[in-house]
């Protein structure tokens, strides 16, 4: 990083503690001091005080929050005041303002001090910036340990699912194949546990039926905008596929649904054009920046699976919106469980349960469980599933390695998948606290699931974490909230029915990155929205001016790319009449979306056409045969004046 831009974190947090001052001037003193002690403190231990420490006490400002108590924790940056009290001398005007000094939660607590104080201790928290080699490298081992220390599946995850009967369309065909009894299934034998798991069966009987069979032609395909691991080198066109597994022909036969129309294969070279050659392909481990704690590892999927998974996604998103599944679990809408959250965090009733490397830890002997009440789909998702990965990250680590998760993220069943999973045993858990006799739907009803994000009511929590566990998962204890009136979810950090999400500082601008600038502007809009005038002016003068000139002021409402203001526009850049429109127009930067990277020519452009669907397109230059991910790029041009 340069040097100037690690200097830069000392101007972004003399902005916040200038806006801590400004809404409370008796704390001016003990920011002074905060200020000082940071400059000291970076001196020291360089940029990690910014992006790794202070992020790792704001979790322990979390669960402090939940708790009602603060304890000593011994990590950098937490030396308290003195040895009677465990307050931190770092902030300690604004923690005083939420603790008493032994420790407890304060009643009547400003929400604004809590957002201040998990603001100074998280801004730089997302900051983009590669992981240093010895994080990467411990993220990537855990990946493979955590897969290793799943337990095999029972059935054949190998084949084409061929084996799996047709007529077996019902739970107890299946029973023999997946350990010979319903007691058996998970492996139990104590009998209040086979009670339990009982209990997690029959509700997974009961959805995995309730979605219904799944058909292929009845779907939409289409491919995602991600990479793909058998295209790696100029992009390239997906829809004239490198490949086809020999594993998708049951369920997916390639002449139906790798090409548009089948009368093409009647005379063509196959050869040039038309059938993809069968070959199974392994799917490709991929860092990308998450925090300077660890990066985030994704696998970029054959581009035929990543087809037919789309398939099959489309499937579950129309079906679950559908049936009684659309009440607790939406693909689309994160704000259901953000507002559930901040309802939540007020009446204290309902818990927020995040999953550690949920992904990773959900495999294929607990999915063939979970869906063997519903032949075609399970069919569906073992042969659109990769069964390899390979791994360029890191040399000592495996170069290839056979996978017993179900997915990884990057593939396009993995969210579904397990938002469906984990919603089955939080309604089982549920339906295990309620008198007997009482239906499943009633107790889904109070259950919300997006992802690895799930809110079940407080009283569920012991038997929620027991089925989690006891299915190979693991229940991220620093962000579960249950006991206090803090939660979070989604993306929504809520204390006593007060939005306190921190407003992240996420990069520096970079002249030969265009995209820098698209995120302060936004970080700057996002930190006046909170209330950080400071802040948010101190993020826009980090823009150089030359560039900031076409970048108008504007009202939030406006639906234009500038600064966002309460108190008026700013549109002073060169003006003109256009006489063509009769508008006033004015010169600044403006979002545009491309994508045009390459061009093909042949029969798989019909499939391109058929599956994009140009007249829903929002590209206003689509054309079958272009192939490219499409990018958000600025380009200086008269905008109508609003």
């Amino acid at each position: 990083m340069p040097k100037g831009h690690v200097r830069d974190f000392i101007g972004l947090y003399r902005a916040i503690l200038a806006d801590v001052t400004v809404y409370h001037p008796t704390l001016l003193r003990d920011c002074s001091r905060d200020l000082s002690r940071l400059i000291s403190l970076f001196e020291k231990h360089g940029d990690a005080v910014f992006t790794v420490h202070l992020p790792a006490l704001g979790k322990v400002l979390d669960l402090a929050l939940d708790e009602g108590r603060l304890v000593r924790t011994g990590l950098p940056l937490s030396r308290s005041i003195n040895t009677r009290t465990v307050i931190p001398r770092l902030f300690r005007g604004i923690w005083l303002r939420i603790f008493s000094i032994d420790g407890c939660l304060k009643q009547d607590i400003d929400p604004n001090d809590v957002l201040f104080l998990r603001t100074l201790y998280s801004a730089s928290k997302k900051y983009r910036k590669d992981c240093a080699p010895h994080r990467l490298f411990l993220t990537t081992k855990e990946y493979f340990d955590v897969d290793s220390s799943l337990p095999p599946p029972s059935l054949n995850w190998d084949g084409d699912g061929s084996d799996l009967s047709h007529s077996a369309t019902r739970a107890t065909s299946l029973v023999s194949e997946l350990c010979g009894s319903q007691e058996d299934l998970f492996g139990r034998t104590r009998s209040s546990d086979s009670h339990l798991f009982g209990l997690v069966q029959l509700v997974a009987d009961r959805v995995s039926a309730l979605i219904g069979d799944f058909v292929p032609s009845e779907s939409r395909f289409r491919h995602g905008p991600g990479a793909v691991s058998d295209i790696t080198t100029g992009g390239g066109y997906k829809y004239s596929f490198p490949g086809w597994s020999p594993r998708l022909q049951f369920v997916f036969p390639a002449e139906v649904f790798a090409i548009a129309n089948t009368s093409i294969l009647a005379g063509w070279n196959l050869e040039s054009e038309g059938m993809p050659r069968f070959v199974e392909t392994s799917s490709r481990l991929i860092a990308v920046p998450k925090t300077q704690k660890s990066p985030r590892l994704i696998a970029a999927e054959p581009t035929c699976n990543q087809w037919t998974q789309q398939c099959v996604r489309d499937f579950l998103d129309t079906r679950i919106r559908s049936t009684i599944l659309g009440k607790s679990i939406d693909f689309r809408r994160q704000d259901f469980s953000r507002d559930a959250a901040r309802t939540a965090s007020q009446s204290g009733k309902f818990a927020t349960v995040d999953l550690s490397a949920a992904s990773d830890r959900l495999s294929c002997w607990l999915v063939e469980r979970m869906f063997r009440n519903n032949i075609p789909l399970l069919r569906a998702l073992m042969v659109t599933r990769t069964r390899y990965v390979s791994n360029d990250i890191d040399k000592k680590l495996p170069t290839l390695h056979k996978l017993k998760k179900f997915s990884s993220m990057g593939s396009a069943l993995t969210f579904p998948v397990q938002s469906i999973v984990f919603y089955i045993l939080c309604v089982a858990a549920g339906l295990s606290c309620s008198p007997p006799r009482t239906r499943w739907q009633s107790v889904a009803r109070q259950v919300r699931v997006y992802g690895d994000d799930l809110i079940v009511p407080v009283s569920w929590m012991p038997r929620v974490e027991y089925i989690l566990s006891s299915m190979y998962l693991k229940v991220n204890r620093s962000k579960t909230f249950s006991a206090g009136n803090f939660r979070e979810s989604c993306g929504m950090d809520a204390f006593r029915g007060h939005d306190v999400t921190p407003a992240y500082f996420l990069e520096h601008y970079s002249e030969s990155k265009t995209s820098t600038l698209i995120s302060l502007v936004d970080v700057s809009n996002n930190l006046l929205a909170k209330g950080f005038w400071h802040t948010a002016q101190w993020v826009q003068s980090s823009i150089p001016q030359v560039m900031k000139q076409f970048i108008p002021v504007v009202a939030a409402s406006a639906g234009l790319f500038g600064f966002h203001s309460f108190s008026g526009t700013d549109i002073s850049s060169r003006n003109r009449w256009n006489k063509h429109l009769q508008r006033w127009e004015f010169l600044a930067w403006r979002l545009l979306s491309r994508r045009q990277v390459g061009k093909h020519e042949g029969f798989s452009n019909l499939l391109q056409y058929f599956t994009e669907d140009p007249s829903q397109s929002d590209l206003s230059d689509w054309e079958s045969g272009l192939f490219g991910k499409p990018l958000t790029v600025l380009s200086k041009g008269w905008v109508p004046v609003p």
